[in-house]
């Protein structure tokens, strides 16, 4: 992962970042510790029409169609002076309760993008588990395509932007990512592999029924 303070490479399980010392209880006594609950779109900023939080949340519903695992979540909100718009992303997945539609979502698999109205600016936040499906470059490609709303305060364009950039490069890593079995099966265990991503037809067990006796 990168350290949402300097943007160093920190390793999942280390307590901070070497670079620069920062870690998640740097932002306790400004953020605080405890648990929060959001919704998908958490506008604190009161800056969205209901017409255009009901549209970008059919573009997060599509984006956890296509990928069930995960979720999208946006946060609207003016962000302390003595904060990044990353380090509160990052805050968030480490202690944010997301209302996604299945609860049993990891927030390791979430996807958070954070937008201080009054600043005009933005930043994406991933989970672990899919961090390592976007490049600094995708990622400054997906802002830049929304930076033209953002700026013109059509944040919720900016959002559905954002959905849809992150959901291509989902699709285009998965493209990319081929799945090669590490062995073979031991032919005397009598199982046939799957080809294809497909279960093979079952086959009738001859002499066997609902009454059958060992």
């Amino acid at each position: 992962m990168k350290c949402p303070h300097c943007n160093a490479s920190v390793a999942p399980l280390q307590r901070g970042c070497d670079t620069c010392g920062f870690s998640a209880t740097a932002l306790h006594p400004c953020l605080g510790n405890q648990w929060v609950r959001l919704e998908r779109i958490t506008d604190s900023a009161h800056c969205l029409r209901l017409e255009e939080n009901r549209q970008a949340e059919v573009i997060l519903d599509d984006f956890e169609r296509s990928f069930p695992q995960a979720f999208f979540a946006a946060y609207l909100g003016t962000i302390p002076k003595e904060l990044r718009p990353t380090e509160v992303g990052f805050w968030l997945l480490n202690q944010g309760a997301f209302n996604t539609h299945s609860l049993h979502k990891r927030n390791d698999f979430g996807v958070v993008l954070v937008i201080d109205p009054h600043m005009r600016a933005a930043s994406i936040t991933l989970g672990y588990s899919i961090e390592a499906c976007f490049s600094k470059p995708d990622l400054a490609k997906i802002l830049r395509e929304m930076a033209a709303h953002l700026t013109a305060g059509r944040f919720g364009k900016a959002i559905e932007t954002a959905c849809l950039g992150c959901a291509r490069q989902l699709r285009k890593h998965a493209q990319s990512t081929r799945w090669t079995p590490d062995g073979t099966l031991n032919p005397g265990m009598g199982l046939e592999p799957l080809r294809g991503g497909h279960r093979p037809v079952s086959r009738a067990r001859a002499n066997l029924t609902h009454d059958s006796q060992p």
